[in-house]
């Protein structure tokens, strides 16, 4: 653009050169309008629109900045207001903050000033500073924030991840919303791996009570995917590009378009909880917890992450720590589709009682080598962040109760078909065969005996019943040869059976404990004619 002095910028600012154009913020779950951004344009006599890109530098050069940057304000400002008086919901409006007027003493009582002149309050008009703004004067800069911050201002953090101090900064700077520098979705070439970095950022920021807004979303996959990420708050080209306040008017506030502000950090509830904190008591006991143990969050997709697991629950399921870090970002996904169901239910009920629920999960293929691992989870919610719900998770292995279990069924089973077997056999051979437990005196008749004899399924304090019945009609010595069955003799005699006295052929086999007690007795009736 080439050198210009102060005087020709004045003059461009008192021609009213310097105009406010608004972009919309929008909740991409419910197309809700949840803030406007406001974005200077430098619009020339002739009509030619110069962006910000071509004459900030300058403006910050020559300290122009800061005049400019109080016009847009109160211009916006007065925008905002006139949009409220005609009953506009639009929930807040963003205004950019150059590092060079934080310089200025009287900057937050210029905008305190500002505010009161429009009958605006203070969450109405949010700050935007960009991050590289944090590694000029670290000290006057974070000292200004904080005054900012003290006074109610909302603070939002520009083009974060566009510097190479980004954590820095976060830790630092008393923001409420970091808005998402829009390169880590237009590099297509890495486009997996900032994907990751989206998915840690979003992550990171939710679990300590900030807010996400990305920038630059240019198209819907982009857009599902942030989505899938957890961050539902979004800006760009997509949605509508910045426009003068007469087009964002006729666009959005005339056509009774959604308003809905975006949820921001100070919603907390549940428990205090101080896992995150690398010094605190819990942390150390969490780390010595005896069990297995997990710090779990839920953002607004359902997505469930593993942010913390102690020592113990490595151990447990058997897997290094950075073997396990693949499934962490995706808990549900290492589960059986049931299992998923079932541990989802319980986030549910965990989440909607406050107390403890519990299910019992199956993850197939733990460890990529096909190896099962059955748990008992155990689920308490401890607290409620931005946009997450954060869970306590206990786990128990249950593989090997869970595999002994499936083995007894499957005995059990192959017993019940060898008994069908049998059972269809006797049915041909006209036998009769009944257990009778030598303990409890409880008798277990065949189908044949229930068929022809009229038996229950369990026939109790055995002999009497069928002697009563007449199916053994010499009732005093069946009771003799009961008692011999019960010291533990084996019986084969020919006997008398039903009142017509048929003659059998009944036979006892007893069975002993492993004390070399006598338990159970097997017994087969064959008629002597056959």
């Amino acid at each position: 653009m080439g050198s210009k002095n102060n005087s020709y910028f004045l003059t461009a600012l008192r021609d009213g050169q310097f105009v406010p154009y608004f972009q919309p913020q929008f909740n991409y779950e419910t197309d809700a309008i949840t803030g406007v951004e406001v974005l200077t344009r430098w619009v020339k006599p002739d009509g030619f629109v110069i962006s910000p890109g071509s004459f900030i530098a300058e403006f910050e050069r020559t300290g122009f900045i800061y005049e400019m940057d109080k016009y847009i304000w109160d211009t916006a400002c007065a925008t905002f207001a006139s949009w409220k008086a005609k009953g506009y919901a639009i929930p807040s409006i963003s205004v950019n903050v150059s590092r060079y007027d934080l310089y200025h003493s009287d900057m937050a009582d210029y905008l305190l000033g500002l505010l009161s002149k429009h009958g605006l309050a203070l969450r109405d008009v949010h700050l935007e500073v960009t991050e590289s703004a944090y590694s000029d004067d670290t000290t006057q800069f974070l000292d200004a924030l904080g005054d900012l911050r003290r006074r109610g201002f909302v603070i939002e953090m520009d083009d974060f991840g566009s510097g190479y101090s980004s954590l820095c900064a976060l830790k630092e700077m008393p923001v409420e919303v970091i808005k998402l520098d829009g390169d880590f979705l237009s590099e297509e070439d890495c486009f997996h791996r900032c994907g990751k970095i989206i998915l840690s950022v979003v992550n990171m920021a939710h679990s300590i009570d900030i807010a996400v807004v990305a920038e630059g979303v240019e198209t819907r996959e982009q857009a599902d995917f942030l989505k899938s990420v957890g961050c539902r708050y979004m800006q760009g080209f997509l949605f509508s590009k910045p426009m003068t306040a007469d087009d964002f008017e006729n666009a959005f506030c005339r056509n009774t378009y959604r308003f809905s502000s975006v949820e921001l950090p100070g919603r907390e509830s549940g428990e205090s909880i101080d896992f995150f904190d690398i010094e605190s008591q819990n942390t150390l006991i969490f780390n010595s917890f005896v069990g297995g143990a997990a710090i779990l969050t839920r953002d607004q997709t359902g997505t469930v992450r593993a942010v913390r697991m102690n020592d113990m629950f490595y151990r447990m399921v058997g897997i290094p720590r950075d073997e396990y870090m693949k499934r962490q970002y995706d808990f549900l996904a290492g589960f059986d589709a049931e299992s998923a169901e079932a541990f989802t239910d319980a986030l549910d009920v965990a989440a909607s009682t406050g107390g403890e629920a519990s299910c019992m999960t199956l993850s197939p293929d733990i460890d990529s080598k096909g190896r099962a691992f059955w748990s008992h989870n155990r689920l308490r919610l401890i607290a409620r962040k931005v946009e997450l719900e954060i869970f306590y998770l206990s786990i128990e292995d249950i593989t090997e109760r869970v595999e002994l279990s499936s083995r007894n069924e499957e005995l059990l089973k192959a017993i019940e078909e060898r008994e069908d077997i049998f059972m269809n056999a006797a049915e041909q051979v006209n036998m009769f065969f009944w257990k009778y437990d030598i303990r409890t005196k409880e008798m277990f008749p065949c189908f044949r005996c229930q068929k022809y004899l009229s038996l229950p399924q369990k026939v109790e304090n055995y002999p009497q019943p069928a002697i009563d019945t007449c199916i053994f009609p010499e009732g005093l010595h069946y009771r003799e040869v009961m008692e011999r069955v019960d010291r533990g003799e084996d019986i084969d005699e020919i006997m008398p059976l039903t009142c017509e006295r048929v003659p059998f052929r009944v036979r006892y086999t007893v069975k002993r404990d492993k004390d070399g007690n006598p338990s159970v007795a097997y017994a087969t009736a064959l008629p002597v004619s056959e």
